[in-house]
């Protein structure tokens, strides 16, 4: 089973608006040498519904490239019908994915949603990891409950990891393990770290981060693996304004931030982020820089 700390890598744009390549490249390399257990990508965190479907498959064999089987792949799926999703989950498996992360459809209620997964994971022998909700939703029509996510684990062994987003993150893995018993399933969370420590007490897998700090979380899984939790609370505590103004205004407002750092620390060539987003200003810029600057971090200006 995976564990640990799993960045999901943002895709980098050139100028001129396509993929930065060389960017990407650069990402790998820069969070393989963080000592992160995994890497992901095309996920929500990537923009993957903002690429062409040429687009998410070019930054699928990048990543897979540079990485060269080092370290465990997260391959995102983002379709809008099973038969579409079906069709990338048998063109990917020549990646060698250690497990799919299927994003949710945006407009399905959460019976379809739950048909949706459980169809998926009948697919491929590769493991599927359920997203409880979409970021994209309007509203928690698409939100699943524990009893929605322990259903799916029952109807189908290959769902086999689920990951949690939002404050109550803690608590619905807390619902989860009470309704599946003893299956062998694993939680992430993400929100970017802000909830770890809850997250990891109720029994959390690890951590699906994005981007530009990732040194701090494998100190703090390093610690919690080793049960000292007092240093958990003191390296969180610690890095704990720049952990918020990066992961508690959403993910767009999160993935300018990230850009943004990796720009000025030379990594990627532009921080375009693709519309529709948000308004990220230049006043929010220097507030992210500023509080990276307090630390000794590969991002920081000493």
């Amino acid at each position: 089973m995976l564990q640990g700390i799993m960045p999901i890598l943002f895709v980098p744009f050139r100028a001129s608006g396509e993929l930065d390549k060389v960017g990407l490249q650069r990402l790998v390399q820069f969070e393989l040498e963080s000592g992160v257990q995994g890497l992901g990508i095309n996920g929500f965190s990537s923009e993957a519904y903002k690429l062409s479907d040429f687009e998410r498959e070019q930054a699928i064999d990048i990543v897979a490239t540079e990485l060269a089987g080092q370290l465990p792949l997260i391959i995102g799926i983002v379709a809008e019908s099973t038969t579409s999703a079906v069709k990338q989950l048998r063109k990917f498996r020549s990646y060698k994915p250690a497990v799919y992360m299927a994003l949710p459809p945006v407009n399905l209620d959460k019976t379809a949603l739950q048909t949706y997964y459980v169809d998926l994971s009948w697919a491929v022998d590769i493991p599927l990891m359920v997203r409880q909700t979409s970021p994209l939703a309007q509203d928690n029509s698409c939100k699943l409950s524990a009893e929605d996510l322990a259903n799916m684990a029952y109807r189908a062994d290959g769902i086999q990891y689920f990951k949690f987003e939002g404050e109550d993150a803690a608590q619905q893995m807390a619902a989860l393990h009470e309704l599946i018993g003893e299956l062998d399933i694993g939680f992430f969370g993400s929100s970017g770290g802000l909830n770890f420590l809850a997250e990891a007490k109720t029994g959390a897998s690890g951590l699906l981060p994005g981007v530009g700090f990732n040194e701090i979380f494998r100190q703090v899984w390093h610690a919690y693996e080793h049960l000292n939790i007092r240093r958990v609370r003191e390296l969180l505590m610690e890095y704990h304004d720049l952990i918020a103004a990066v992961s508690s205004q959403g993910y767009e407002f999160s993935l300018h931030a990230r850009k943004q750092l990796m720009q000025r620390a030379g990594y990627i060539e532009t921080s375009l982020v693709r519309g529709p987003t948000i308004p990220f200003s230049e006043q929010d810029a220097k507030r992210i820089f500023t509080l990276a600057d307090k630390y000794d971090l590969r991002i920081s200006r000493r």
